[in-house]
């Protein structure tokens, strides 16, 4: 039996780490050995000490099952993806007990908190503007919500692998922080550097995993699941809010190393590319002019979202190990994970081999999948290809805004490996532009004469 000593300290000895808002503890019983400061604010946050061990006491079964009648000596924490995240802050909690027999006799969790604070330091100007907008807030505390909505109705019935969270608070922008608390994976699988990009066979199990989810989303039959569909409609307007950083194309045009070749292409499809009329129709009209059936998606494929499964080296295997970040899901096109990833996160000789294949090779697995229910394949590959030109084109042009997003990112990086890193994702940039004029002259001329002129 757990012996408890009730807790009647509510007095706050580090409320200068995060003056802005009221400490958050509900910590309702100590056990007995117990000797942390259950005020103590986590990583400069609202969250306490006390809040993270009530929550795992209460919550996480793993924890329960392993540590439930352990005191615990402290609660440290510290920012795992400072420079990387842009919309959340990410915080390991580590937990030493009193009886701890090694240093590494702990447990950690981990704690998701949105917000775009952290961001100050990191972001390139043209994204700053965000900073300080308070819409733009009252969206990311949407999208917050987004998350929370799918942890708890739509990711048992989805069938993908996702982080277990067992503790979930809603944002009040200005009156309370927001949160996600969940397990930590952080050691258990890895995730791919936005330099490094995807390969062959990345983008083949990613496809098998999409597959997976339209299946589900355009047969299952479970009520909790359906009845989300058609709600975050807002999400797909998302990317209308970044048409305003992608107004001045000067910081690109400075670190691109060939204006004569790149200035003529941005000054022709900067209208196009910051269009956020265009980014609407995408998103919300395209795939229906096409009469496809929408599906669940996840909204923000890209390879800071997911990881890896590890070898026996610890070293990254084309095995996925778990899909996050699910705050702008959305109902909508087929198209829109499979093209974000393939303009985000591939190089341009990747892209293009797979593009010979990838159409075909999906309908081929979603065709596997709906035989699974008696069900046949609602489309076709024309469809599927002119739905993928629609979503890679709202991806695009802003690809003009990871050269130097990346050269603040990888600042600690020697200047060589900084500079190779930076003219890589150039290279890319270069491969995009030609693939921008290809559709735009060519096969989608008519969305370049609506949208861009």
């Amino acid at each position: 039996m757990v012996t408890e000593v009730e807790n009647k300290d509510n007095s706050s000895g580090n409320e200068e780490n995060s003056p802005k808002l009221k400490a958050v503890n509900g910590l309702t019983k100590k056990i007995a050995g117990d000797s942390f400061d259950e005020w103590k604010r986590l990583a400069g946050h609202s969250f306490t000490a006390g809040f993270v061990v009530e929550s795992l006491r209460s919550n996480d079964e793993v924890y329960k099952k392993l540590h439930q009648n352990r005191p615990v000596k402290d609660i440290t924490a510290s920012v795992i993806n400072k420079g990387k995240g842009f919309v959340s802050e990410v915080i390991c909690c580590v937990i030493h007990f009193v009886d701890s027999t090694s240093e590494s006799d702990i447990y950690t969790t981990i704690l998701k908190i949105p917000g775009m604070d952290h961001m100050e330091s990191v972001v390139d100007d043209t994204i700053k503007f965000l900073l300080n907008d308070e819409k733009y807030m009252k969206k990311l505390s949407g999208f917050h919500q987004t998350e929370i909505d799918f942890y708890e109705h739509l990711a048992k019935t989805l069938d993908v692998p996702v982080p277990h969270v067992f503790k979930t608070l809603p944002w009040k922008v200005g009156e309370a922080e927001g949160l996600l608390q969940m397990e930590d994976m952080t050691e258990k699988g890895k995730r791919l550097s936005v330099s490094e990009g995807m390969n062959i066979p990345h983008i083949k199990e990613i496809i098998r995993y999409l597959a997976h989810m339209h299946r589900i989303s355009l047969t299952s039959e479970d009520e909790e699941f359906n009845s989300w569909k058609g709600k975050h409609s807002d999400n797909q307007l998302c990317f209308t809010s970044f048409c305003k950083m992608l107004g001045n194309p000067e910081p690109f045009l400075e670190v691109c190393g060939d204006r004569d070749y790149f200035e003529p292409l941005v000054k022709k499809y900067q209208k196009f590319g910051t269009n956020p009329e265009y980014i609407k129709y995408a998103f919300t009209q395209s795939w229906k002019d096409l009469n496809m059936a929408p599906v669940i998606v996840h909204g923000d494929f890209h390879i800071g979202n997911m990881m890896w499964k590890l070898d026996e080296n610890g070293e990254a295997t084309n095995q996925i190990f778990a899909f996050f970040d699910w705050q702008i899901c959305q109902q909508g096109s087929p198209m829109v994970d499979l093209a974000r990833i393939m303009c985000l996160c591939t190089s341009g000789w990747i892209r293009r081999q797979a593009e010979e294949f990838i159409f075909d090779f999906y309908l081929d697995e979603l065709e596997k999948e709906m035989k699974k229910v008696g069900k046949s394949c609602p489309y076709t590959v024309d469809q599927v290809k002119e739905a993928y030109d629609y979503m890679y084109l709202t991806q695009a042009y802003g690809m003009i805004i990871l050269p130097g997003f990346l050269n603040k990112m990888y600042r600690n990086d020697s200047p060589g490996l900084r500079k190779a890193k930076v003219d890589a994702m150039i290279l890319r940039c270069r491969h995009t532009f030609e693939d921008i004029e290809r559709l735009l002259s060519g096969e989608l001329k008519h969305v370049y004469e609506k949208f861009g002129q």
